[in-house]
């Protein structure tokens, strides 16, 4: 079964900071739309309501599924402004003087391809051998 967003998901690597009641956490965003994205590096559990900072942004989030490194949040208020709201406007394709590339590569700032770190790679493969949460 496929999940059906509002809003197609742009690659996007950012690094944010997870703030729950008990601790702080580092993490990506993997993926990002106005209304939520796929976090690695850390993961809460579902249905844990937590706070997503990136460079003096306060981003409020809760934990739609989880695995043991990475996890999908929805924003309960979606992203209209700040520093993460510009960050996937400049990796939406065509946006803001972005460059055209196809929304599945991930990209740097120039527009070159990032490949995904050969650690995360090999860790994700031995973790699970089917793909995803549906595995």
């Amino acid at each position: 079964m496929e999940v059906k967003r509002k809003r197609a998901r742009i690659v996007v690597d950012i690094f944010v900071t997870l703030t729950t009641v008990l601790d702080s956490l580092e993490a990506r965003i993997v993926d990002l739309s106005e209304h939520g994205a796929q976090i690695v590096g850390a993961s809460v559990p579902k249905g844990n309501k937590f706070q997503i900072e990136y460079m003096g942004q306060t981003v409020y989030a809760q934990c739609m599924w989880s695995e043991i490194d990475r996890m999908g949040v929805r924003f309960p208020f979606g992203l209209s402004d700040g520093p993460m709201h510009d960050a996937l406007m400049m990796a939406t394709p065509g946006g803001h003087g972005a460059p055209s590339v196809p929304s599945n590569l991930p990209t740097s700032a120039t527009g070159g391809f990032i490949p995904p770190p050969a650690g995360l790679v090999a860790l994700s493969r031995r973790l699970s051998p089917a793909f995803g949460r549906r595995g």
